[in-house]
């Protein structure tokens, strides 16, 4: 973000929704949504990793 200008929303599209619909696995991965692999990574207010969840656990 710092060295695009990018917004947050910006940049968490281009490192998810994007790669995933380039490598054909939206339909698995890339958001958030039912049905979908439970891979997240959610971060801190000063966008640290606070926590990661893998098919659904925390790790």
């Amino acid at each position: 973000m710092k060295f695009t200008g990018c917004t947050l929303e910006q940049a968490i599209k281009t490192a998810t929704e994007n790669p995933a619909k380039l490598l054909g696995i939206y339909n698995r991965k890339g958001s958030i949504t039912p049905g979908k692999d439970a891979d997240i990574v959610i971060l801190n207010k000063d966008l640290s990793v606070f926590s990661t969840i893998v098919s659904g656990a925390v790790v």
